[in-house]
């Protein structure tokens, strides 16, 4: 594979993604950001800033911003000081996301499934390796460090 092919193929995926989602994020009244940000903080509750949504999900600071704000006047997130640092902001998803959430999964699922479709489990497990392999190597990069070994 051609290393555009691979860019191409994620980039594809994750419109596959979005189509899929659209209907959901027009019934809740809640633009694509919002749902990638509400769903990383149900699926990832280890993560709980907006600066984690930024350096984990990639969402650039202006626009986890605003659709940090928007969860939280529909009542989706909720926000508290940090007990021991005032300055830092914790982030929770509230019951009131709780269906949204459940139907976001699944509409995740299904994509996940459709495009995995026919692709035996052992090669999944592989693609997942490399993958994770991909990302450590990235980190590192970014880093100003190598992790080629």
């Amino acid at each position: 594979m051609k290393p555009v092919e691979l860019f191409t193929a994620h980039r594809k995926m994750y419109a596959l993604a979005v189509e899929q989602i659209q209907p959901l994020c027009r019934k809740y009244g809640i633009n694509q950001t919002c749902f990638d940000v509400l769903m990383f903080f149900a699926n990832n509750p280890e993560y709980n800033t907006a600066r984690d949504v930024c350096c984990v999900r990639g969402i650039k600071s202006g626009l986890a911003s605003v659709a940090v704000e928007t969860l939280i006047d529909k009542g989706y997130l909720s926000r508290q000081e940090d007990p021991r640092d005032r300055r830092i902001k914790r982030l929770a998803v509230t019951s009131a996301a709780a269906e949204l959430i459940q139907e976001g999964r699944a509409v995740q699922h299904r994509v996940a499934e459709m495009v995995t479709a026919g692709i035996p489990k052992e090669e999944l497990e592989a693609y997942w390796r490399v993958t994770e392999r991909m990302t450590q190597n990235i980190q590192a990069l970014k880093t100003g460090g190598t992790n080629l070994d």
